[in-house]
């Protein structure tokens, strides 16, 4: 008995130590090399990758990785507004708390002569306060998240002599007791965020459940001077949830084709752009010298950009989620997972995962393979995943002349699956993804297995999405007319795809004999009567309704979706 006990002891051990050893903690004091003192809220990030964290009052830090996202060697940046930033190994950060010093940015002050003349004062930004959308910063308190220095912002267009007096932002929804903030303010290159135009850091708590924020900047004296846009953004410094209520954070915003929301998830991370998007954040200036228009002159977004109910709350951010203890990889971005196949005239690249049946993922319009991110690991324990970028879409690349369709994005499974020698392989489609699913059951079913689909459509009208919907895409596609570059022609690709694709018929799906799971959000944009008009006419399908969701299900409600999609594609004897 004795050794039994003692058997199962050392296996408890291993099992802890080989869980223990999956994971990598980083820790350490930031303090000023002069005053000795701590430098609260520095930020602490991994370049180039999605891992760090932001240290508290007191300048502490302690964050976890996984083991196999970083080598001992890689450096870890620490910088605050107002210091110099500096560097430390992960092997430093390793050996218990390392007390990294900051030293103090030096400020040249040159002179600046302002002519005597009008000071005009104006506003610079979007004023709207409507929730057409929400970005949202943090939600699924049920997921391991870190959100501690997330960031999202927008560009403001400025006057060409500025001095800013306050900074404003509509909050959408807040959960939490209070959430602290950095504002940050950065000059642009190449349409993204560069350099930092503050002296001093500015932190500001939220408090309010939702409307507008005002953070006074005037004893700041911040002046700007040859900036023709700026960069404005918010960082999460700190937060206290309210026991009993959800965890999640929304600044407001509308779906502007002209404007994008800038994010990324930590302070070394990469910047990226989620369009169209206009967030709810505006300066307030005495202006100096004049070029730009004041915002309040501008045409009203909301009224240009209506959207139906179904897409109020679109939580476009959590498209991409963070690294967490459990990821082994950056979905969509894995040089381990990742590969390239030549099809049919396009480049696609794809990420396998897990063994089993093989399970194909089919994205959405304007998505990549990290819509997926809260699916993949929960699937790829029970079946090889194969996730792909479709033509047009991520990485994945043609010669942007052809016009997209579903029946060529199928064609491109097909001749993926041939280059693999699949057959029978089980398909879940999400939006696009679903037609494409459809589409493959119908014109070649030799292929598939099963399939799900989320928030499929067989035509494009009022009859099966919602009414406005296809307006806006049509005004979308407006703005992008006369741009050449290759994410405008893509871009414009993919909404002229929305307007005038599937052209399936409820005839057509009686021919399906694969089994059939279809889904959809209780606020889908497709219409739930079309939605239940698919499952009635393919013979034996399921009907699945997601409650409180829209057509972002698979982000909203994941262990829900992951249960459903689990139960039809590996049902439990």
């Amino acid at each position: 008995m004795k050794a039994l006990r003692l058997l199962l002891h050392l296996f408890l051990l291993l099992l802890y130590t080989s869980a223990a050893s999956q994971s990598l903690f980083l820790e350490g004091e930031v303090v000023d090399i002069n005053q000795n003192q701590p430098v609260p809220y520095a930020t602490v990030g991994i370049k180039g990758k999605s891992l760090g964290t932001v240290a508290d009052e007191n300048g502490r830090f302690r964050f976890a990785v996984p083991a196999t996202a970083v080598s001992d060697e890689e450096q870890v940046i620490i910088s605050c507004v107002g210091y110099n930033s500096t560097e430390i190994s992960v092997a430093a950060l390793q050996q218990g708390r390392q007390r990294v010093r900051l030293a103090p940015a030096q400020v040249s002050l040159k002179e600046v002569t302002i002519k005597a003349r009008k000071i005009k004062t104006k506003t610079f930004g979007r004023r709207g306060s409507s929730t057409l959308m929400a970005a949202n910063m943090f939600t699924e308190s049920n997921l391991i998240s870190d959100e501690l220095a997330k960031e999202q912002g927008t560009l403001i267009q400025l006057d060409e002599e500025v001095l800013l007096r306050n900074f404003n932002m509509h909050v959408a929804f807040n959960r939490f007791k209070y959430v602290r903030f950095r504002l940050n303010i950065y000059s642009v290159s190449d349409g993204l965020p560069d350099r930092s135009l503050l002296k001093e850091d500015i932190v500001f708590d939220v408090t309010e459940p939702k409307g507008w924020v005002k953070v006074d900047l005037s004893k700041y004296h911040i002046f700007l001077e040859g900036q023709d846009k700026v960069a404005v953004t918010i960082q999460w410094l700190k937060s206290e949830a309210v026991d009993g209520n959800s965890t999640s954070f929304g600044v407001s915003a509308v779906p502007v084709p002209t404007h994008a929301i800038l994010f990324r998830n930590k302070s070394q991370d990469k910047w990226k752009e989620v369009s169209p998007g206009y967030l709810s954040f505006y300066l307030t200036a005495d202006s100096y010298r004049g070029r730009n228009k004041s915002i309040a002159t501008e045409t009203n977004p909301e009224e240009v950009y209506a959207l139906p109910d179904s897409l109020k709350y679109l939580s476009f951010l959590s498209m991409e989620a963070p690294v967490t203890l459990t990821d082994k990889y950056s979905f969509g971005d894995s040089l381990q997972v990742g590969h390239f196949v030549q099809v049919n005239g396009a480049r696609l690249y794809y990420e396998t995962y897990g063994q089993g049946e093989p399970l194909l993922l089919l994205h959405g319009n304007g998505q990549s393979i990290s819509a997926f991110s809260r699916q993949i690991e929960a699937l790829s324990k029970k079946f090889s995943v194969i996730a792909i970028d479709t033509r047009a879409h991520g990485k994945s690349r043609d010669d942007v002349t052809q016009e997209l369709t579903y029946d060529l994005f199928a064609l491109d499974m097909k001749q993926l699956l041939d280059s693999l020698h699949l057959k029978e392989v089980n398909i879940l489609g999400w939006s696009d993804g679903g037609n494409t699913a459809l589409i493959m059951a119908l014109h070649y079913p030799a292929y598939v297995k099963r399939i799900a689909v989320m928030g499929a459509n067989l035509f494009p009208d009022e009859t099966a999405v919602e009414s406005g919907l296809l307006a806006l895409f049509n005004r979308q596609l407006e703005a992008l007319e006369g741009k050449e570059d290759e994410q405008s022609l893509n871009q414009a690709r993919r909404l002229r795809l929305l307007l005038h694709e599937p052209n399936m018929t409820f005839a057509e799906l009686r021919a399906l004999k694969v089994p059939a799971l279809v889904m959809a959000g209780e606020q889908d944009v497709v219409l739930e009567m079309h939605t239940k008009a698919i499952a009635e006419h393919i013979q034996g399908a399921t009907l699945k309704i997601f409650k409180g969701a829209s057509h972002y299900a698979p982000q909203e409600v994941p262990a829900a979706f992951n249960r459903a999609a689990l139960d039809f594609f590996a049902p439990v004897n």
